[in-house]
C-alpha cells in the first residue's frame, strides 16, 4: 500500500509538473507563437489587419496548441472585407517549436465577410492577390499534406456584390462543420450543415422576390466518390430532398434518390419575366407538383444507369386574359429506361392527365416506349360544355350555343423514324373516336339556327356510323330524327385520288319524309359516284327551304326512286350534275295530292298526280292530272327526248316532245296577268350563243273551253306538230258563238323569211255574238266600225290562205286568200251608210234591213280584197255588188238596185212574189225581168271619195267586172289549197 501511495505520488507531482512546465512553455512562448500567428495572416495580404485579443494555450487542446483570437478585422482603406468576432485556431505542438504552423482545427464564431466588384470589374478582395516577395522554393518533390481536421463556422453572414452585372446575394451560414484530409493518396472532405441565401438579385430576372433559400447538407468526399448522406433545400414554393452516393471510377457509378420534392407553381410564378406573362396573356398559374426519383447503375458514354421517376401534379390552374380559368389541373406518370437501362427499354407513363373549364373537362392517359422507336398509346375522354365555349367565339361568328358533347379518343401506334405524308393514314387506321352529342343547339346569323340536336357518331379502323341522330330547324320548321349513317373509306387522305367512301346504308327522317339508301365515292379529285336511293316526301316539312319569291305554300307527297351512277369534274358541277340526271340517271317518282301556290296567288297548283320518269336523256310524264289556278289538266303520257344533248348542251341534236294533254277550263285573264314587260335595253343583254339545236313536238291538246273576256269557246282540241322551221296545228276545233269552227294552220320559217298557211271552216256561227262577245272589236280598233246592235246573222265561212313575211314584217302582195261566206237569217239595223242611203233614196227599210241569205265569195290577191258579184235579198230591196278594197285603202264597189223598189220605198207583196218565182244563179248579174234596175258605184282614189251612178255597161263598171274574173283565175292558177299539207302525224 506504501508503495502504491508513494506511485501515485510521484505521479501526481509529475503531471503537476508538466502542467506547470507546458504553462510556463506557454508563457514563454506566447509573444513568439503570436509573432508567428500574425506573420502567418499578414503574409501576402494588402491590408490592414487588426486582432483584438490573441490568446495562446497548450493544454485547451492538448497535444495541440491552440491560438483564440477575438474581434479580428481586415479593412483596406475603403471596405471592411471581414470581422470574426471569435476564432480559435489548433496546431500541432512540435512543428510550432520549429516555427511551423500545422493548423489541425479552425473554429469561427460570429461574423462577416463583403465581396464586392466594382464598375470597372476590381474585386475588393484583390488584396489577397498580391505577389509575395520571397522568392518561392522549389516544390515539385515535395508532397501535398493536409490534415485539417474540424472546421467548424457559426453564424457567419457573407456579403455578395457585383456592380458591373448588377448582381447581389447574401449568405448565412448558420453552423457548418468540415474536416479536410489530403496526401498523396488520399483526399477526403466532409461537410455537415445549414446555410441560407436571401436578397438575392439577378439582371432580367425575378430573383429579387425571393425570401430565402436553405441549404441543409451532409455530404462525404472520399478519393472521388461522393456520399450524399441528406441534402435538403427549401425556398419559396420549392422544397427538394436527395441523398445517395457517386462513385467514379473507370466509369461513374450512381445511386441516387430524390426521396421527396414539392414545387408550388402560385408562389414560383412570381420567378417568371413580366414581358412572358404579358407575350402569353398569363394571368395567373398555380398548383402543387412534386417528383420522386431513383438514379442506380454505371454512366459512361455508351451506358445509362437505371432511372426511375415519379411525378405528380395536382390542384392546378391556369388563367389567361379573355379565356376562362383552367382549373383542377392533375397529373401523374412515371419515366424509366426500364432493366437494360438503354433507349430502347424507356417508357414514359401518364396515368392521369385532368382539367376542368367550367363545366367542361378532359381525362387522358398516355404511354411512349422504346425511345429508338416510339411506340405511343393514347386514351383520352373530353367533355364540352358548349354554352361556356360561345363567350370564346366572336358575335359575328356565333350568337348563341349550348348543349354537351362527349368524345372518347384511343389511338396506338409507331412513330416513323420520318414523318410523311401516309403517317396520317397510319393514325387514322389505328384510331378509334366516340362522339356523343347532348341537346346542342347552335345559332349562326343568317346562316344556322340548330336546336336539340343529339346523336352519335363512333369511327374504328376506317368505318364510321352516324347513329340516333335527331335535330330541329326552327328557321325551316323541320323536325330531324331517326337519322343515321353507316360507312367506311380507303385510300390516302393526302392523295384525293386515292379516296373512296362507301356509304352502305344512310336514312334520314323528319315528321312526315323519309329518305333511305345507299351511296359511294371515289377520286375526290375526279369523284366518280353511285347512289341508290328511296325518298318518301311531304313537300310541307321543306317549304322553308323554297324560295319565298316563288314559292308561298306547298303540300303533297312525292315518292321517288333515284339511281345514278357517273363521274364529276369539279371545274363544272353544274354541267355534271345535268349530265349526271339525264344521262346516268334512273329517277321514279309519284306525285300524289301535290299542292303549290306563287306569292299572291299568281300561279296555283292543286291536286297534282302522276308520274314522272327520267332515263337516258328523256323525261317521260304518264298520267298526270291536277289543277293549276283552276285550269284542270290530264296527260296519260308525255314524252321529252335528248333535252340534256340539245338545250342543256347545245349540241346539234333534235330535242323531242310527244305529248297529249287534256286541259278544263281556261280563262284568258289567268295568262293575262302573267305578262310582264319584259322589254330591256341592249345594255342589259350580252351576246347569247347562237342555238345548234332543234326541236320537234307533236301531240293533241284538248280544253273544255277557253274565255277571252266575255267571249266563250267550248270543246276545244288540236293536233299539232311543231318544229325548228315548222309550225303545224291541224284540226283545231272549238264550239263558239252557237256554232262551231274547224282550223288548220301552217307555218314555216326561213333564215329572213316566214310563210302562214291557214284553212277555216265556220259553221252556223252567230255573228250578233261574236260581236257582242268581243264588245264590237274596240279592243282593236279606235272606232267600232259595225256593232253587234247593227248585225246579226247565222255564218258559215270556209276560207283558205296563206301571208309571207319578210322579217317581221307583212308582205303585202304576197297574201293569197278566198273563202266562201254565207250569213243566214241576216239583219243590219242602223248601219251608217245603209242609213245615208236609205235616206238619199227615201227608203226607210234601208234603216233596218232584213235578209234570209247572203252569199258570197272573197279572195286577196297582188295587194287587193275581191268581191265578186254577190246577190243581197233584202226585205226593202234587192242588191247585186262586186268590187275591190286596196290594203291602202283605195277601193271601187258597184252595186244594181232596182228603180221600182226605190221609187216604192221597198219591197211591194207583187215584187216579193215575181221574185221568188226566179231561180238564177247567185252569180246572174241580168237582174229580175221587167224591173228597172239603177247601177251606183262608190270608190276612193288616192284618197279622194266619190259616188253616183253608171250605166250597167259603163266602162268602168264593165273593167272592174273583168278585172275581179281575171284576178279570180289568177289566183285559182297559183294558189292551190289542195297542196297544202297539214299533217301532223297524230291520231
Amino acid at each position: 500500500m506504501k508503495i502504491v501511495k508513494r506511485v501515485l505520488a510521484y505521479f501526481s507531482l509529475t503531471l503537476l509538473t508538466i502542467v506547470l512546465s507546458l504553462i510556463l512553455v506557454a508563457e514563454l512562448a506566447e509573444n513568439k507563437v503570436i509573432q508567428l500567428t500574425l506573420r502567418k495572416i499578414n503574409q501576402g495580404i494588402d491590408a490592414d489587419i487588426t486582432i483584438g485579443n490573441i490568446d495562446f494555450s497548450l493544454i485547451k487542446d492538448f497535444p495541440d496548441a491552440i491560438v483564440e483570437l477575438n474581434n479580428v478585422g481586415i479593412y483596406t482603406q475603403t471596405d471592411t472585407l471581414a470581422e470574426v468576432k471569435r476564432m480559435f485556431v489548433s496546431v500541432e505542438m512540435y512543428p510550432l517549436i520549429n516555427s511551423e504552423f500545422n493548423i489541425t482545427e479552425i473554429s469561427v464564431e460570429g461574423g462577416l465577410a463583403n465581396y464586392r466588384i466594382d464598375s470597372i470589374g476590381h474585386s475588393n478582395f484583390d488584396v489577397f492577390l498580391v505577389a509575395d516577395e520571397v522568392p518561392s522554393e522549389d516544390t515539385t518533390s515535395s508532397q501535398l499534406y493536409l490534415n485539417l481536421k474540424h472546421l467548424e463556422l457559426i453564424n457567419l453572414f457573407c456579403s455578395y456584390q457585383d456592380v458591373t452585372n448588377d448582381i447581389n446575394a447574401c449568405l448565412h451560414i448558420d453552423n457548418a462543420l468540415t474536416s479536410v484530409y489530403i496526401d498523396s493518396e488520399t483526399t477526403k472532405a466532409e461537410l455537415k450543415g445549414v446555410l441560407r441565401a436571401n436578397n438575392c438579385q439577378y439582371p432580367s430576372s425575378n430573383l429579387h422576390l425571393m425570401d430565402e433559400t436553405k441549404l441543409d447538407i451532409d455530404i462525404l468526399y472520399l478519393d472521388d466518390d461522393i456520399t450524399i448522406n441528406d441534402v435538403y433545400i427549401e425556398s419559396d414554393g420549392a422544397q427538394l430532398k436527395a441523398n445517395g452516393e457517386i462513385k467514379n471510377d473507370s466509369a461513374i457509378y450512381m445511386d441516387l434518390r430524390v426521396s421527396s420534392s414539392l414545387f408550388d407553381l402560385r408562389e414560383l410564378q412570381k420567378y417568371i419575366p413580366d414581358s412572358l406573362l404579358r407575350a402569353c396573356e398569363l394571368r395567373y398559374v398555380s398548383g402543387v407538383a412534386s417528383v420522386q426519383a431513383d438514379i442506380k447503375g454505371l454512366y459512361s458514354d455508351s451506358v445509362m444507369p437505371r432511372i426511375d421517376a415519379w411525378m405528380q401534379f395536382r390542384d392546378g390552374e391556369v388563367g389567361i386574359s379573355d379565356y376562362p380559368a383552367v382549373n383542377d389541373i392533375q397529373f401523374s406518370g412515371k419515366f424509366s429506361n426500364g432493366e437494360l437501362m438503354t433507349n430502347a427499354s424507356s417508357s414514359l407513363i401518364v396515368d392521369t392527365l385532368a382539367f376542368k373549364v367550367g363545366n367542361s373537362h378532359a381525362f387522358t392517359r398516355a404511354s411512349i416506349r422504346n425511345l429508338d422507336n416510339i411506340h405511343y398509346s393514347l386514351s383520352s375522354n373530353l367533355h364540352v360544355d358548349l354554352e361556356e365555349v360561345k363567350y370564346q367565339l366572336p358575335d359575328s361568328l356565333v350568337n348563341d350555343m349550348s348543349g354537351n358533347i362527349w368524345l372518347e379518343a384511343k389511338t396506338s401506334g409507331v412513330l416513323p423514324q420520318q414523318y410523311n405524308d401516309q403517317f396520317a393514314d397510319y393514325v387514322l387506321g389505328r384510331t378509334m373516336l366516340k362522339v356523343k352529342i347532348d341537346d346542342v343547339s347552335v345559332v349562326m346569323d343568317s346562316v344556322l339556327n340548330l336546336q336539340q340536336a343529339n346523336g352519335h357518331l363512333k369511327y374504328h379502323n376506317q368505318q364510321f356510323a352516324l347513329g340516333d341522330f335527331e335535330a330541329q330547324l326552327p328557321d325551316y320548321k323541320l323536325n330531324i330524327k331517326n337519322t343515321g349513317v353507316k360507312g367506311s373509306y380507303k385510300g390516302s387522305v393526302n392523295s384525293l385520288n386515292t379516296i373512296g367512301i362507301d356509304l352502305s346504308g344512310f336514312e334520314i327522317e323528319t315528321d312526315n319524309s323519309r329518305l333511305i339508301g345507299k351511296a359511294s365515292v371515289a377520286n375526290l379529285e375526279q369523284p366518280v359516284y353511285k347512289i341508290d336511293a328511296n325518298a318518301d316526301v311531304v313537300l310541307a316539312d321543306f317549304l322553308a327551304f323554297a324560295p319565298d319569291s316563288l314559292i308561298e305554300n306547298m303540300d303533297g307527297n312525292i315518292k321517288a326512286w333515284f339511281l345514278s351512277e357517273g363521274s364529276v369534274h369539279l371545274d363544272s358541277v353544274s354541267d355534271n350534275v345535268m349530265q349526271a340526271l339525264f344521262k346516268r340517271s334512273n329517277l321514279i317518282a309519284d306525285f300524289e295530292n301535290v299542292k303549290l301556290s306563287m306569292p299572291d296567288n299568281i300561279l296555283k297548283l292543286n291536286d297534282l298526280d302522276g308520274q314522272l320518269l327520267v332515263s337516258n336523256d328523256s323525261i317521260r310524264l304518264l298520267n298526270i292530272n291536277g289543277d293549276l289556278s283552276g285550269i284542270a289538266f290530264r296527260s296519260d303520257s308525255t314524252i321529252v327526248a335528248n333535252f340534256y344533248e340539245g338545250f342543256w348542251l347545245n349540241q346539234p341534236d333534235t330535242i323531242m316532245v310527244d305529248a297529249n294533254w287534256q286541259l278544263g277550263d281556261i280563262d284568258y285573264a289567268l295568262f293575262e296577268s302573267l305578262l310582264v314587260d319584259d322589254t330591256v335595253t341592249s345594255e342589259n343583254v350580252g351576246e347569247s350563243e347562237p342555238a345548234r339545236y332543234r326541236f320537234s313536238a307533236k301531240g293533241k291538246i284538248t280544253a273544255k273551253s277557253f274565255w277571252y273576256g266575255n267571249a266563250l269557246l267550248e270543246n276545244l282540241s288540236t293536233l299539232y306538230n311543231v318544229s325548228d322551221s315548222l309550225y303545224i296545228a291541224d284540226q283545231i276545233k272549238f264550239d263558239a258563238f252557237k256554232g262551231s269552227a274547224n282550223s288548220s294552220v301552217r307555218y314555216e320559217l326561213g333564215e329572213e323569211s316566214a310563210e302562214v298557211k291557214f284553212h277555216t271552216n265556220i259553221y252556223n256561227m252567230d255573228i250578233n255574238q261574236v260581236l257582242y262577245d268581243f264588245d264590237d272589236f274596240m279592243e282593236y280598233s279606235e272606232e267600232v266600225y259595225i256593232s253587234h246592235e247593227q248585225l246579226s246573222g247565222r255564218l258559215n265561212a270556209t276560207t283558205d290562205g296563206s301571208v309571207s313575211f319578210i322579217n317581221d314584217s307583212i308582205d303585202m302582195e304576197s297574201i293569197k286568200m278566198r273563202g266562201n261566206y254565207m250569213l243566214e237569217d241576216g239583219r243590219l239595223k242602223g248601219y251608217d251608210i245603209a242609213v245615208e242611203m236609205g235616206e238619199l233614196y227615201n227608203i226607210d227599210e234601208l234603216a233596218d234591213l232584213h235578209f234570209k241569205t247572203i252569199d258570197t265569195k272573197m279572195f286577196v290577191y297582188k295587194g287587193a280584197a275581191y268581191v265578186p258579184l254577190t246577190n243581197i235579198k233584202s226585205n226593202a230591196l234587192d242588191i247585186s255588188f262586186f268590187g275591190m278594197q286596196q290594203f291602202d285603202m283605195d277601193c271601187e264597189y258597184y252595186l244594181r238596185l232596182y228603180l221600182k223598189e226605190l221609187l216604192r220605198r221597198g219591197k211591194t207583196n207583187t215584187i216579193v212574189k215575181k221574185q221568188s218565182k226566179e231561180k238564177k244563179a247567185k252569180d246572174y248579174d241580168g237582174g229580175t225581168k221587167g224591173m228597172i234596175s239603177i247601177f251606183p258605184y262608190y270608190e276612193i282614189k288616192n284618197g279622194i271619195s266619190d259616188m253616183g251612178t253608171r250605166g250597167n255597161k259603163h266602162k268602168d263598171r264593165r273593167t272592174m267586172r273583168m278585172r275581179v274574173k281575171m284576178q279570180e283565175t289568177g289566183l285559182k292558177v297559183s294558189f292551190n289549197p289542195n297542196d297544202f299539207n297539214y299533217e301532223t302525224g297524230v291520231k
